[in-house]
């Protein structure tokens, strides 16, 4: 009670501040300085925005307001400091000597103001990666890490052995990302797994770098418009390969978008951009191999094209024939898991169990249906997806933070269970300005549209389209093309109200949101430690760590998703075997576990 009294009492202040310096009468100020004040409104009103912002804190205490109400009291605060710095700077020349550092502060200009706010963010998540295991989520644990200490031998498999349905994945499927994480986390040592975190995170600097390049989209706007999604940005010091795969897929698309603008933009370094995206997308995940196909489909309808229709008559057959083998090389190149799969298990996604035109391939594992609830399969495929992307019933009060990464920390067949994860104000801004853009007709914007169309026509029919982390590729792209075409817009308009800047800070107002709501535990780099998250909360249980030594073998049954922290690699002085399984019946425990003592979590 006590912050939100002198909240007000702060209000009441700043409230009566501002009435008398609009009638001119605040006698703690020179006239000069005074008359400035009330020629100038900007400073009133923003004035006005922050001691309205600081009241409706008492209102929210007393009325039990919080959520949504919370982020409505940021904004207005935003906004009237905004106001405040905008106005008094241009005054800076008719204001009695300030102090230099002052001066600094109020003659930074916009821009100046979003690199250094981009700058801050940036070092925070970079610092984050480092100091910070993934200690959020799950996945991370169940098999995204263990996949990669088994790589690269950091733990053996006598030492830690997956599920029984875990296993096949083992060195079949997409290992792209946990072969790098491997990488990074053997750098670092075996008790500083959070190396692993630096695959997404230099990921997402990596498309920064890549749009800067080839589209001129200044890092601070990219950093800002990209990292204010609530999922990418959780995901930047995560170790799900969710984000490193999107952006592979997204290089892809914007070396498509170029190439459907420019007839010259066929060359050695663009042709190996195109293939290195499409390798890591087709490499991380399984769910992006069809839509992938689908993009390398329009790319051979295009280059082809300009054979027929741009590039000279005589070398036709010839670049025919270099285009086939090109795609061919390229193809298997991209596809190399799929391609490797298809050869030895006589499956491209093995051990999925997959069915075309009514033939059955060789499989292992039957995808699990336990994700979607009634309610979220009883929709039809589009519904659902454009109910998560505007986060229709997609909050639910089981979850400690507003938004996860996944969106989970509730029930499986809960109807909120992966839905949302975009922020949905952010995303209805983004269509409306897109569509604002796109009025005007040139072949960027055509372009643009054309490709906004099918991804959105496609993304919703993609398996869990409606878990939207999976395809983040789709808020990524029209990010993307908003700044790029705000950029090209600016140059020729030179709008008031329409220019790049003011996104920034739109992307800074729900970015700010997004971190307070989640009180800062996706952004700042608190350290945690791989012994610190194991002793916190019980992670470990000391006394099953002496029935392992004791026993030498076990069957861990129901510690999921955390039963690789029981492994001896992490126990030092400790060496034992570790198999996880699920909790099932009895019977069909007995007989995943095979001989190994069964351990239950109580």
């Amino acid at each position: 009670m006590l912050i939100p009294l002198i909240s007000t009492f702060i209000a009441i202040i700043i409230s009566a501040i501002s009435f008398f310096i609009y009638q001119g009468k605040f006698i703690l100020i020179p006239d000069n300085v005074s008359t400035i004040f009330k020629q100038n409104k900007l400073i009133v009103i923003g004035l006005n925005f922050i001691a309205f912002g600081l009241l409706l804190g008492l209102v929210g205490y007393v009325l039990s307001l919080g959520g949504n109400f919370r982020y409505l009291r940021v904004i207005i605060l935003v906004i009237g400091c905004l106001c405040l710095k905008i106005s008094v700077a241009k005054e800076i020349d008719k204001l009695p000597e300030l102090p230099d550092f002052f001066k600094a502060i109020l003659n930074i200009n916009n821009t100046q103001v979003l690199q250094i706010f981009a700058t801050i963010i940036v070092s925070f998540l970079l610092i984050k990666s480092l100091v910070a295991v993934d200690w959020i989520n799950g996945d991370t644990w169940m098999y995204q890490l263990p996949f990669a200490a088994r790589f690269w031998g950091l733990v053996s498999p006598e030492q830690y052995m997956f599920e029984a349905e875990r296993e096949p994945f083992f060195n079949t499927s997409t290992m792209l990302p946990n072969i790098l994480q491997g990488f990074f986390w053997y750098l670092f040592g075996i008790k500083r797994p959070q190396g692993a975190n630096l695959v997404s995170f230099l990921s997402l600097i990596g498309y920064f770098i890549f749009i800067k390049h080839y589209l001129k989209i200044p890092y601070y706007l990219s950093v800002i418009a990209i990292l204010a999604v609530p999922l990418i940005h959780i995901a930047a010091t995560s170790c799900y390969v969710d984000l490193l795969t999107n952006v592979g897929f997204a290089i892809t698309l914007i070396i498509t978008y170029l190439l459907y603008l420019k007839e010259d933009f066929i060359n050695y370094k663009n042709v190996s951009i195109f293939i290195l995206g499409g390798f890591i997308a087709a490499n991380s995940k399984y769910l992006l191999v069809p839509p992938l196909v689908l993009v390398i489909f329009f790319v051979f309808i295009r280059i082809l094209w300009l054979i027929f229709y741009r590039f000279n008559p005589a070398s036709k057959i010839k670049n025919i024939l270099t285009l086939i083998f090109t795609m061919a090389g390229a193809n298997i190149i991209i596809f190399l898991t799929s391609f490797k799969n298809l050869v030895i298990y006589q499956n491209p996604f093995y051990p999925l169990k997959i069915t075309i035109f009514g033939y059955e391939f060789n499989h292992t594992v039957v995808p699990s249906e336990d994700y979607m609830s009634d309610k979220i399969e009883a929709m039809f495929p589009i519904q659902r997806w454009l109910f998560s992307l505007l986060e229709i019933g997609a909050f639910d009060e089981r979850r400690p933070w507003k938004w996860t990464i996944a969106m989970d920390y509730v029930p499986l067949d809960a109807d909120t269970f992966g839905m949302g994860g975009y922020f949905a104000i952010y995303v209805i801004f983004n269509i409306i300005l897109f569509a604002f853009l796109c009025r005007k007709n040139n072949p960027e914007t055509r372009v643009a549209l054309g490709m906004v169309i099918i991804m959105t026509l496609v993304t919703p029919f993609l398996p869990f389209s409606y878990q939207l982390r999976y395809y983040m590729y789709w808020i990524i792209i029209l990010i993307t093309f908003n700044l790029y075409l705000l950029l090209q817009h600016y140059q020729l308009t030179k709008s008031l109200w329409l220019k790049p800047q003011n996104y920034g800070y739109v992307g800074i107002i729900i970015m700010m949101i997004f971190v307070i709501s989640t009180r800062w535990d996706y952004t700042y780099p608190n350290p945690m430690s791989l012994d610190k998250f194991m002793n916190n909360d019980n992670r470990v249980n000391p006394e099953v760590i002496a029935i392992l030594e004791e026993k030498k073998q076990a069957c861990l049954v129901g510690f999921t998703p955390l039963t690789f922290l029981y492994n001896s690699q992490f126990h030092e002085g400790k060496n034992y075997s570790v198999k996880a399984e699920f909790s099932y019946g009895e019977e069909e425990v007995r007989k995943k576990c095979g001989d190994r003592p069964i351990i239950y979590k109580k």
